[in-house]
């Protein structure tokens, strides 16, 4: 005689119940493995670094703050296209080119140059900075942003990084 326990299906309601918490937890993942790559990512990318020219050498006199409008060297269509960018440059007695992100370093509000008091003011939070860039007055915590630059041909090049506009932060 076979003692063994005869199979009893589950219950109808229950069997349901499985497969609906199954493809509820397929549909979670199935969202949430791109919706976390979204989020964390770009944690991980380094902002896109370009070249853009700042105008010939000889429109940025020595020993003074110009304004610059920086004209990109490659065609960037929307989203990363935001319009006119601009940056200021400072360029020494002995003519070397040091080009400054033109937002302060502590909230990223664009900063001014003063020519009679020699320096950069932020308008938002009482920043001050000098023609070196360095932290004269005000709460920013570091000097402002520096780009790195190039001569090519009589123009200044100034490598900046358009991912993360408006932002302050070091590109060197």
């Amino acid at each position: 005689m076979d003692k063994r326990i005869p199979y009893k299906p589950p219950p109808r309601r229950q069997f349901f119940k499985y497969l609906v918490n199954s493809i509820a937890a397929a549909i979670g993942v199935a969202l949430g493995v791109p919706l976390l790559g979204f989020f964390i990512l770009p944690a991980f990318k380094r902002p896109k670094l370009v070249w853009k020219e700042c105008g010939p050498v000889d429109g940025f006199p020595k020993g003074t703050v110009s304004l610059a409008h920086l004209k990109s060297l490659e065609k960037r269509y929307w989203p990363e296209d935001w319009g006119e960018e601009a940056a200021w440059v400072y360029r020494d007695n002995e003519g070397t080119f040091v080009v400054y992100n033109m937002h302060c370093t502590h909230v990223g509000c664009p900063i001014r140059w003063s020519a009679p008091a020699h320096r950069f003011f932020c308008p938002c939070h009482g920043g001050v900075f000098d023609e070196n860039g360095n932290v004269v007055a005000g709460p920013p915590p570091r000097p402002l942003d520096r780009y790195l630059v190039k001569v090519e041909n009589g123009v200044l090049y100034a490598e900046t990084a358009y991912e993360r506009r408006g932002q302050a932060f070091e590109v060197s």
